[in-house]
């Protein structure tokens, strides 16, 4: 049995130099209730960044999660076919070595022949695509290397990673496992199988009665209106630390006085904030209830719970648990005119809530017998969404992607805010990490005056070489009346969509309500 290497330690103090490290925050607040300054924390992080030179400055790839669309892979090449055949014979390969098991393969109608993973969207529905998770996440990870494998190809890189990569990032756990075989600390064919094994999980405890779950995007408004409803909402009493707490960078005397705490009258709370203490306020309704019941606190099968258990941006968050208590989250902000679902995700489990604490004995097991490579001195840096933090040990930081919190958006504020090297431009890496960059490009207008200009390019398989039709924004506070007319006609078309998507979801919420 290999068993998995732990990072070393630096014998030689000259060369911590070398080594790109990211600020640690000292202070650590948590997202209950009274703590989730989201805004106060936004403006320190800004007023304390300093801009390195600009010829010093790095790019960073951001790679998909489960939850993306997958697309059709088109101009095939040499590498990116070799890429195929290495994963899909990895899926249909048994490995006793992690405990993989190939069960359930043979019934997915899948054609035995090699590459046979590149034609897996071809012909499907997202439904249909869901259907199988484990396959589908396997696409996912296997698209995103085949993409780099054909720009490495064509630009005669000597790795997978473009010339100039200083940082990797990916969303939710497929994601980070895309970045850590981008960064050659996992082979291809362990990372296909540990995305397979992720998705295979049982969403319920053994040997119980199966609990029906549901993963919803939500849209938050900007300010909390208090004029409509015409109601007051009372600040929520603090509750104690819980699995939930996010780091926070250390406040000053004079921020301390700007920010935007608990005690900060309603009027200027932000909806994020506002939200998260909703959901908090209904954990506890469910806690008590799961006391009466005598389950000790814990999710018995007839517990609800649900949970924010992904925060994209400022103003997109997910909310995933049981049916009805999803439901109840909705409803509740809905009726406080907090927030708005903006589409249901299909999801094969209730990741990243406690609804997943049964599932971590054996994958804690199956990560430990994987093989992870050290980070090199000189090797880019590959940060955890769950932390925001370099990840150092991946069988550790992988397991938490079950039952913590994804904090997608204090990771893209980290990447574009205080990084060393400096980060001057991103790339999404293929069409499926498309949203990603439509988020980043929402988060880094709200820079302070005066900060670096940062791209955003798309790397796909078209154009696996970062040009063509590549989406390349310079985004900086300066722009001149041409560029801000065209942002501001950009987002109304943005904004017009959403409430066409929202709109649409309502309807079919209210059918299937009725349909009950």
């Amino acid at each position: 049995m290999r068993i998995p290497q732990i990072p070393r330690l630096v014998s030689n103090p000259s060369s911590l130099s070398q080594i790109a490290i990211l600020p640690t925050p000292t202070r650590c607040a948590s997202t209950n209730a009274a703590n989730t300054d989201w805004v106060t924390w936004l403006k320190r992080g800004a007023s304390t960044t300093t801009t390195p030179a600009s010829g010093n400055a790095g790019k960073c790839l951001l790679f998909a999660g489960l939850g993306s669309y997958p697309h059709t892979p088109t101009s095939p090449t040499p590498s990116s076919m070799k890429v195929w055949e290495e994963a899909s014979e990895a899926l249909l390969s048994p490995d006793a070595t992690i405990g993989y098991e190939t069960r359930g393969m043979g019934d997915a109608g899948l054609k035995q022949v090699k590459g046979w993973m590149r034609g897996w969207v071809e012909g499907r529905s997202l439904e249909e695509l869901m259907k199988r998770p484990d396959v589908t996440a396997a696409f996912i990870l296997s698209s995103s290397i085949a993409i780099l494998a054909s720009a490495q190809e064509k630009n005669g890189t000597p790795t997978l990673l473009p010339h100039g990569t200083t940082h990797l990032a990916g969303h939710g756990f497929i994601g980070t496992l895309t970045a850590l075989v981008a960064s050659g600390r996992l082979d291809l064919g362990t990372g296909v199988r540990l995305a397979r094994i992720y998705t295979s999980l049982p969403p319920s405890p053994p040997n119980t009665y199966p609990r029906s779950h549901l993963t919803t995007v939500l849209s938050a408004r900007h300010f909390h209106s208090l004029s409509s409803p015409s109601y007051f909402v009372p600040p929520s009493p603090p509750p104690p630390p819980s699995d939930e707490d996010d780091p926070f960078p250390p406040m000053t005397g004079s921020e301390e006085s700007e920010s935007e705490s608990s005690s900060t009258p309603v009027r200027r709370r932000r909806a994020m904030q506002l939200i998260l203490d909703e959901i908090h306020s209904l954990q506890r309704d469910w806690e008590r209830e799961n006391e009466i019941t005598g389950s000790g606190g814990t999710i018995g099968p007839r517990q609800e719970w649900a949970s924010a258990g992904i925060i994209n941006s400022s103003k997109v968050l997910v909310v995933t648990g049981t049916h009805h208590a999803v439901l109840q989250v909705i409803e509740r902000l809905q009726h406080l005119n907090l927030a708005n679902p903006v589409m249901d995700v299909s999801m094969p489990c209730p990741y990243h809530t406690k609804l997943m604490t049964h599932a971590i004995p054996k994958f804690r097991d199956v990560l430990e017998r994987c093989y992870f490579e050290n980070s090199r001195p000189d090797g880019p840096i590959v940060l955890d969404p769950m932390t925001t933090h370099p990840i150092t040990n991946p069988s550790y930081a992988l397991l938490p992607h079950l039952t913590a919190q994804l904090r997608w958006h204090k990771t893209l504020y980290r990447l574009y805010s205080s990084p060393i090297p400096d980060v001057s431009k991103f790339v999404t890496v293929g069409k499926g990490a498309k949203g990603l960059g439509i988020m980043l490009r929402g988060e880094i207008k709200k820079r302070p005056p005066g900060s670096s200009p940062i791209k955003i390019e798309e790397l796909t398989s078209d154009h696996p070489t970062g040009t063509g039709k590549t989406n390349v924004n310079a985004l900086t506070t300066g722009q001149g009346q041409g560029q801000k007319k065209n942002d501001k006609l950009v987002d109304k078309e943005r904004e017009q969509e959403d409430r066409i998507a929202r709109a649409m979801e309502m309807l079919k919420r209210q059918q299937r309500m009725t349909s009950r």
